[in-house]
């Protein structure tokens, strides 16, 4: 079972910096989970929100921000707002990666298509079918995963994330069954569950079967997976 670091190690360390993707795979995951959002001038970064106001000391939308002006923002405990190209040449295990801007999708492309090894490694994720659908137009080989906020019946999983052209399902865990996920085995999909938080609920994943977890204490599931 894939663990993955939710937004690296989200539990203890500033969200979406290095440090906390470093501490993350320190912990044991297998996989980081990051968002992608790109700056005014076009670099892509990796950041949640669609402003700065919570996660750094700054104010403003990133999308109005230059990459000059985010780079001097303290993403917390002196961590600066990291780039895709940073975090990937930082970062060996798998990523997760959630596009929160539609103008994401064609710069993590072309990383990913001038970087097979990146590709290899990399899930684009989203709760968007038209972002996931103009990646796999862009990138027909691409790995991609349709994230669903409260989990559905698993007919409508299957519907939305097929619609999606997607292979994973990244679903809420409390609304996950074990024919459930069986079903979308049989379908053909894998299934993340989330957020898995302590070793009980990760038993609970372990008896549904699921592909992978995404958690905010990875430490709290080291050796369990």
């Amino acid at each position: 079972m894939i663990i993955t670091g939710h937004r690296g190690s989200l539990g203890h360390e500033p969200e979406n910096t290095l440090r906390s993707f470093r501490r993350a795979t320190a912990d044991g995951c297998d996989e980081i989970e990051l968002d992608l959002r790109v700056t005014a001038d076009g670099e892509l970064v990796v950041l949640h929100d669609a402003t700065v106001d919570r996660t750094t000391n700054g104010t403003g939308a990133v999308a109005e921000l230059t990459f000059d002006a985010l780079r001097k923002l303290d993403a917390g405990l002196g961590e600066l707002v990291p780039t895709w190209e940073e975090t990937v040449d930082t970062i060996g295990v798998r990523i997760q990666a959630e596009v929160k801007a539609a103008a994401a999708v064609p710069l993590l492309v072309e990383s990913m298509q001038a970087d097979p090894g990146l590709a290899a490694r990399t899930m684009v994720t989203s709760s968007s079918a038209e972002i996931l659908l103009a990646v796999r137009r862009a990138m027909p080989s691409a790995t991609t995963g349709l994230i669903f906020g409260r989990t559905p019946d698993v007919a409508d999983v299957l519907a939305l994330t097929r619609a999606a052209e997607a292979g994973w399902a990244l679903c809420g865990i409390a609304g996950l069954s074990v024919d459930g996920v069986a079903e979308l085995h049989r379908e053909g999909l894998e299934v993340t569950a989330w957020p898995v938080p302590d070793a009980d609920v990760f038993s609970r994943a372990v008896e549904l079967g699921v592909d992978g977890i995404t958690t905010d204490y990875p430490e709290r599931l080291q050796n369990l997976g």
